[in-house]
């Protein structure tokens, strides 16, 4: 029997936040996006270089060797004073590393999306002669991934029935410092109860008619019994018999 495959699946857990909130949010998603944007034009330009290199986003940090390249590119610390690019600092002051490092992970995911398919433009493979060039869109839809603890912390998830109880802390930008907000969760499903499903890094999903946390769960179905397999067979009378194993 074939051992079961991880399957993702993800939730979406309703916030209701205060007007004050929202304005937080939209503010975390505004400089969110920004430092995508400039992230995708550094990645670009040193493509060359930063291609080869692993961005495992399952097993991020460890496996991870494009992030750090991408750091001492952009990211001025006491040990690296003499960076590349310094005006990210500048223009992001302060701006937290775990959503530094999911910017940066997106922005891969951009540039190496455009290499792919323009290289296959290049190449001729397309839908149509005439087909104009891929573009490379740095200005893309994003929400800021997640990191627990870094980046959101839980609470009230201790009882085993969903209640009110249920509220999430966010670090949000609030036009001119990073702090944490506390906000109540008021619908959520069941998946996070389960124990063999592990919970992914969620997005902060915001805009003028939405507001929640889109959170993806790596879920192990249960392995079928052979006791508890249903065979049907349908003896066809001018064709071959089918038979069906459930």
């Amino acid at each position: 029997m074939k051992t079961p495959t991880k399957i993702i699946r993800t939730d979406k857990w309703q916030l209701n936040p205060t007007p004050d909130q929202k304005v937080f949010f939209g503010e975390t998603v505004k400089i969110y996006r920004r430092a995508c944007r400039f992230l995708v034009g550094i990645i670009y330009t040193h493509w060359a270089q930063l291609g080869s290199l692993t961005a495992d986003r399952v097993a991020w940090p460890t496996a991870n060797q494009l992030t750090p390249a991408v750091e001492r590119l952009m990211h001025e610390t006491a040990k690296r004073p003499n960076i590349k690019y310094p005006q990210f600092n500048k223009a992001f002051y302060k701006f937290p590393s775990y959503y530094r490092r999911a910017a940066i992970a997106f922005a891969a995911g951009q540039v190496s999306s455009f290499v792919t398919r323009y290289n296959e433009w290049q190449s001729g493979t397309r839908k149509r002669r005439d087909t104009k060039p891929p573009r490379l869109n740095a200005d893309a839809g994003c929400y800021p991934a997640l990191y627990k603890g870094q980046c959101y912390k839980l609470y009230g998830f201790d009882s085993a029935k969903p209640t009110l109880r249920e509220q999430v802390e966010i670090k949000v930008f609030n036009g001119s410092d990073w702090v944490w907000t506390n906000v109540q969760i008021t619908g959520l499903r069941e998946r996070h109860q389960v124990a063999s499903n592990k919970m992914l890094s969620p997005s902060l999903i915001f805009n003028e008619r939405v507001c929640h946390l889109s959170v993806p769960f790596s879920c192990k179905p249960e392995k079928r019994k052979p006791e508890a397999n249903v065979t049907a067979v349908d003896l066809g009378i001018n064709t071959t018999a089918t038979i069906a194993v459930v």
